[in-house]
């Protein structure tokens, strides 16, 4: 059995019809699935309007995902957190099919990236990636865990799995955003002070984010050692 963690770009969103979703959303977890299969998906999911935006949540989130049944469980911000069942006829994406495979959740989708976590057997991770292929040759390995080497089980394994550390909402907010705009690039191509005024904090209180971001990030891939 192999844990693989596959980076597929959100312009391919546009092949299965959900590009257009991005043009107020900034992006979409699914948190977790009760059900699903190709044309039914039935799932806990965070999401995330883009700042700014106009726009009455809930009625978008009827008129551009057409669920089946809606339940919203929290509304904080632009983000609302809800169990959504949804049937589409043309198909949600093109490796949910049958097989000896399974989504680790959570799945994150934005205009920029999907990023999802399978587990599967070994003998399938040709036809996984053959199937993959066919809808994208851009998608990336970004890890994978091959369960028969591990001699035991450890809390470890399941860490592994999670998409992201565990960051607080606003260091996630505040690391996206210099991300996505090069502060860890070198050179820098935005400042901590640029990123303070954009969320309108301190300096001072954009750096201490930073820092603790970097921290847990380390922690997350190479461990915490004392």
């Amino acid at each position: 059995m192999k844990i693989v963690r596959l980076q597929i770009p959100g312009s391919s969103l546009k092949e299965v019809g959900f590009e257009n979703l991005f043009d107020k959303v900034e992006f979409i977890e699914i948190l977790n699935a009760f059900q699903y299969d190709q044309n039914h998906f039935f799932a806990l999911q965070k999401i995330k309007f883009k700042q700014k935006i106009e726009v009455n949540m809930k009625e978008f989130i009827i008129e551009s995902f057409k669920p089946e049944t809606l339940q919203i469980l929290d509304r904080s911000g632009n983000e609302i957190i809800c169990i959504m069942d949804q049937s589409r006829s043309a198909g949600f994406f093109p490796i949910v099919d049958l097989g000896p495979w399974a989504f680790l959740f959570p799945i994150h989708v934005s205009s920029e990236v999907v990023l999802i976590t399978v587990i599967c057997h070994e003998d399938y991770i040709k036809n996984l990636f053959e199937k993959l292929t066919s809808f994208t040759e851009d998608f990336r390995i970004i890890g994978m865990t091959d369960l028969d080497e591990i001699s035991k089980f450890d809390e470890s394994i399941w860490r592994s799995i999670i998409p992201l550390p565990k960051f607080t909402k606003r260091q996630r907010e505040i690391a996206s955003y210099a991300a996505k705009n090069g502060f860890f690039k070198s050179p820098k191509e935005i400042s901590s002070k640029e990123i303070a005024s954009y969320f309108g904090l301190k300096e001072a209180t954009v750096n201490k984010h930073l820092k603790m971001t970097r921290n847990l990030t380390m922690e997350y891939f190479f461990g915490k050692f004392i």
